[in-house]
């Protein structure tokens, strides 16, 4: 038998420590050895031994005591300890497994048994490590899926996913819902190598998803060059709508800023529209959290027919703005497949 497994023996009887060196040292374990309970615990701690073999009547202290400290140690508790001792009545056996130890060995021992016995608790050490290994692993690699899952979706719906494997759609009955989009940006990007274009839309919407975790919003998709986000879903806010303009306001100083930086300019029209959306997870394979309603569709209505760099919000959304925020004076539209709708421009902050 070939093994790097370290045994520690701890007896104050020579003989005993003699014996037992000789026949694990055999079977090719590198063995310790110390007669004080003092030994044994400085062994154990600058050893950190595979199994112990423990006595219970040392000079010093006594076995049990000796066991719980070892156990009490939470670099040193994983370590198995077999009770070897001439005590064999069936309250000192009872006081050994109490005090931690996996196995209780009287003596005279027999070296075939002891031998046994400490492959066996080497082998369910050995599996209890590889157990704990697996674990771990699936712990990170279910840390891993939890933090894809919250980079693509809501927190909320991520862990309710984790938790559950399903996602209840909800109906939220005040949100407010954002569409902005870039202006001429269908017609420039097909001037613009890939590369270039991807940079640009990956630059912009990574500064807008910023704003939307300082003003408590959520992103809920792009579409191409359009950013759909809300206020109030998945999570109820009675202030949607005031974090949601703000929000907006934020997105159009961030293209400022960034447009007085770089050479290429962009502008986006922003639409705004208040009221109930259902949401939900969209998918089995893929999941894509959505919201519906015709909120979402007033929302981008107000978006096609706004100004650029300027919110253009809808009456529901104005009423609930009005008195924290100044507006143009109304005006009527067409909205398609709504009918005449009020809408308002927000005046520069």
């Amino acid at each position: 038998m070939t093994t790097e497994q370290t045994i520690l023996v701890i007896d104050d009887a020579p003989v005993n420590r003699w014996i037992l060196e000789k026949i694990l040292a055999r079977q090719g374990f590198r063995v310790l050895s110390g007669a004080t309970g003092r030994q044994g615990m400085d062994l154990c701690q600058r050893e950190r031994p595979d199994l112990v073999l423990l006595d219970i009547m040392l000079p010093d202290t006594d076995g049990y005591t000796l066991c719980r400290q070892i156990k009490d140690d939470p670099v040193l508790d994983s370590i198995p300890v077999i009770f070897i001792s001439s005590l064999n009545a069936s309250e000192d056996i009872l006081k050994g497994f109490e005090a931690g130890g996996v196995d209780y060995i009287p003596k005279p021992f027999q070296p075939a048994e002891v031998l046994a016995r400490i492959c066996t608790h080497l082998r369910l050490c050995s599996l209890q490590q590889d157990l704990e290994k697996q674990n771990q692993r699936l712990t990170e690699e279910k840390q891993k899926t939890e933090n894809l899952l919250c980079h693509v979706l809501p927190a909320r719906i991520a862990r309710e996913l984790t938790s559950t494997g399903r996602c209840r759609p909800r109906l939220f009955p005040e949100t407010t819902v954002c569409f902005a989009d870039i202006v001429g940006f269908t017609a420039a990007a097909a001037q613009m190598p890939p590369e270039e274009l991807i940079r640009e839309l990956n630059e912009i919407f990574t500064g807008f998803d910023r704003i939307m975790a300082l003003q408590r919003c959520e992103r809920i998709k792009t579409i191409g060059d359009a950013y759909l986000f809300a206020c109030g879903v998945p999570e109820a806010d009675e202030m949607h709508a005031v974090r949601a303009i703000r929000a907006a306001v934020d997105m159009l100083a961030f293209l400022e800023k960034r447009n007085s930086q770089t050479g290429r300019q962009w502008q986006i029209r922003v639409g705004m529209h208040s009221g109930p959306v259902v949401g939900g997870v969209v998918g089995t394979e893929k999941y894509l959290y959505d919201i519906f309603g015709d909120t979402v569709n007033v929302a981008a209505r107000m978006e096609e027919m706004g100004q650029p760099m300027r919110i253009n919000v809808s009456a529901a959304s104005h009423a609930l703005l009005q008195e924290t925020f100044s507006f143009t004076e109304p005006r009527t539209a067409e909205v398609k497949g709504v009918g005449p709708q009020m809408m308002y421009i927000l005046e520069c902050t």
